[in-house]
């Protein structure tokens, strides 16, 4: 039966993607359809590698999640009752986590997915990879149907194409969820706040459920990361009704912008955290606790820390600039010679040039055609998110590993200037 069932699973599975694949490809216009093979053939190259190379975390969650779905075979009937809880006795091994645990949570879907995988490794991690794959790709080509003056490969360059972005959702990783369910959403935001009609080819209930789900995933997954987003995409959709309404004009559109996305990350914390403590001294404690673990496990390499360090709110405020701004930075030329630090400087330094050459747009007044408001929403949440990852993620390998977070929108907001757009052109 349970042959059965995975074979069933699978079959509609692939059948599925194929079905949205060739839509897809019909859909997509010029240079997007070029694009959409080679950056699913590259997604299933490094797919194939990382789950050659197995970290130990995935390795570790996979045997996890193999043990919860013999208990979930073992007492169908008990399948919501079992999946709410936080301790398991299985076969002997005790397993125990915290209630808002995102380890815990992310062995819960690998657990949802065995039965069609059969517990093979490769598939999971093909099924997690393939979600993303679509979930980005929808990203791109919302971006490209709702704002076509905006250049189109931006979105296929940060989301499909950039090595370490791809790399790091292609495989049985927490991030793979993170980013899907961030470009799931942010694609459905934009298809309701600025392009009505393609809005409407969906029905509203799916529309909404399905934004539900990817919050409610992101949430548990990264759920620092999540309320940013959750709380800039509030406040997006607050000045696009005001600029339908005639309340705010273009020319104030910006610092109405900055004014409602701090008002909506207050409101989007109380709604998204469900029951977290809210206190600052909560906040500050788990960023120290972070920091802490983090030097400890960083001696003998290259990692962030910070003179003076308090872990008070005012003390994370102070540090908070320059933790942004070595997310970026470090590991910096020469800091050492390892393969993967090299790697990652060569990376910083490409990233580095991108930022410049946008700031040098903005100087001449040639940023590009990306709304104000979004362009808002999507630089505090790269900025918080920045500061967020420098302050609690000393380790150099971990911090590269989560900035992968923000990456893909920093990517994208450094492409929409002329200068960049310009170099684009030799990938149509």
């Amino acid at each position: 039966m349970r042959l059965a069932l995975g074979l069933l699973l699978n079959v509609l599975l692939l059948s599925g993607f194929l079905v949205w694949l060739r839509a897809e490809y019909q859909r997509a216009g010029a240079p997007l359809r070029r694009w959409l093979l080679p950056a699913l053939g590259w997604r299933l190259l490094l797919t194939a590698a990382s789950t050659y190379q197995l970290s130990p975390d995935a390795r570790q969650a996979q045997g996890a999640a193999l043990l919860l779905t013999k208990a979930l075979w073992a007492q169908p009937g008990q399948v919501l009752t079992t999946l709410q809880g936080a301790s398991f006795l299985i076969e002997g091994q005790q397993l125990t986590y915290y209630q808002w645990s995102n380890t815990l949570f992310f062995i819960k879907v690998l657990a949802l997915l065995n039965p069609a995988s059969s517990g093979a490794v490769w598939l999971n991690t093909l099924y997690l990879s393939m979600l993303c794959f679509v979930a980005c790709w929808s990203l791109v080509r919302t971006l490209a149907r709702v704002l076509p003056a905006t250049p189109a490969l931006a979105g296929v360059v940060a989301f499909l194409l950039w090595p370490t972005v791809v790399w790091w959702t292609a495989g049985l990783t927490k991030e793979t969820l993170v980013v899907g369910a961030g470009a799931g959403l942010v694609a459905l935001a934009l298809r309701g706040l600025y392009g009505s009609r393609l809005a409407r080819r969906v029905p509203l209930l799916s529309r909404v459920l399905l934004g539900l789900l990817l919050a409610w995933l992101m949430v548990r997954m990264r759920y620092f990361f999540a309320l940013p987003l959750l709380g800039g995409l509030l406040a997006l959709a607050a000045v696009r009704l005001a600029t339908r309404r005639g309340w705010l004009s273009q020319r104030s559109l910006a610092q109405a912008g900055s004014l409602l996305l701090l008002l909506a990350l207050a409101g989007a914390s109380a709604v998204a955290l469900g029951g977290e403590h809210l206190a600052l001294s909560y906040f500050s404690h788990e960023v120290n606790a972070n920091y802490q673990h983090g030097l400890l496990t960083s001696p003998g390499r290259p990692h962030l820390a910070y003179a003076d360090w308090q872990p008070t709110p005012a003390g994370l405020l102070r540090h908070a600039p320059l933790a942004a701004a070595q997310v970026l930075v470090r590991p910096w030329p020469g800091e050492s010679a390892q393969p993967l630090y090299i790697g990652a400087e060569l990376e910083n330094i490409l990233i580095m040039s991108l930022l410049v050459t946008a700031l040098v747009a903005v100087w001449r007044g040639r940023t590009g055609q990306l709304p104000v408001a979004l362009v808002v929403v999507l630089a505090a949440y790269c900025l918080l998110l920045a500061a967020f990852i420098g302050l609690s993620t000393p380790n150099l390998g971990t911090l590269h590993r989560y900035r992968v977070a923000l990456l893909p929108w920093l990517l994208l907001l450094l492409l929409q200037n002329d200068y960049a757009r310009r170099l684009m052109k030799n990938l149509e």
